[in-house]
């Protein structure tokens, strides 16, 4: 985050309506990463980041730098996201059985012909990001927002610990008990990290292609590119790093991505509901 959003947040509150549209925009992204990493769903990832982005503005006023204002953020995002988990059932938690037998029978189902390959490498890209966000939904909401914090946003477990509400060895042992539960799948499913497994990417294309899976026209997360995320996917593979290595390097092959919402129109709304006579 931006060195001066203090000084930011401090002229928002202050009523300046340019720093508070830009202490939005810029936690906007690192809201959106964190929904989506949780939620799966662009389409979801967006509505909750409008909804917490919402509560963010409304409630900036109660921010008083007793933490940092990415902590402050972080819980308001997490505490959102983890209630709307709760309250909406198409964010249930999955089962590392149930992706399993997905990836089986999608996998029994290839009959993709080598010379195709190449040309579906972004199909095969799509796949492998959603499959890896898919792993993170097969993780309880609480341990997987402490992994989604602490191995790819970058947050240590004294502040993620402040974020969740937890004390430090809380955070550490939901972090411990998320990898290890993600390290046992990726090992004994995932053919990126341990090549002795029969599943590849590029053997779903055609079965998600059949199943309306899969829309080459409209691709959610091959279409952003960042070498930082191609170096991971590329550690993901590395025979001589451990299998934890390998299986964090995977979850973390995803970019950057950018959310759409709208802070000058947001901002707008939320002002003139505030002043009707405007």
């Amino acid at each position: 985050m931006r060195t001066d959003i203090h000084e930011l947040v401090t002229a928002a509150q202050a009523g300046n309506r340019d720093a508070l549209e830009q202490v939005a925009s810029d936690a906007q992204g690192y809201i959106y990463n964190l929904a989506l990493r949780m939620l799966q769903n662009p389409a979801d990832a967006e509505d909750a980041t409008q909804e917490i982005l919402i509560k963010l503005i409304t409630h900036l006023g109660q921010f008083r730098g007793e933490s940092s204002f990415s902590t402050w953020m972080y819980r308001l995002a997490s505490n959102t996201l983890l209630n709307l988990a709760q309250r909406n059932p198409a964010h249930r938690q999955t089962s590392f059985e149930e992706l399993s037998s997905l990836l089986e029978t999608s996998l029994s189902l290839h009959a993709q012909s080598p010379e195709s390959v190449y040309e579906q490498t972004e199909l095969a890209e799509e796949v492998r990001r959603n499959c890896t966000l898919g792993m993170l939904m097969c993780l309880s909401q609480e341990d997987r927002i402490a992994l989604v914090l602490g191995e790819l946003l970058g947050v240590n477990s004294d502040e993620g610990a402040d974020i969740l509400g937890i004390s430090p060895a809380a955070y550490r042992k939901r972090l411990s008990r998320a990898r290890q539960a993600l390290v046992s799948f990726v090992s004994a499913q995932c053919g990126i990290v341990n090549p002795a497994n029969p599943c590849r990417c590029h053997k779903h294309v055609q079965n998600k292609l059949r199943l309306g899976l899969l829309d080459p026209a409209n691709l959610s997360y091959a279409t952003v590119r960042d070498p930082a995320t191609d170096r991971q996917s590329l550690r993901a593979a590395q025979p001589d790093l451990t299998v934890e290595e390998r299986t964090l390097a995977l979850i973390r092959a995803h970019p950057a991505y950018s959310a759409r919402t709208d802070c000058h129109a947001m901002i707008e709304r939320i002002l003139n509901a505030g002043n009707p006579d405007r």
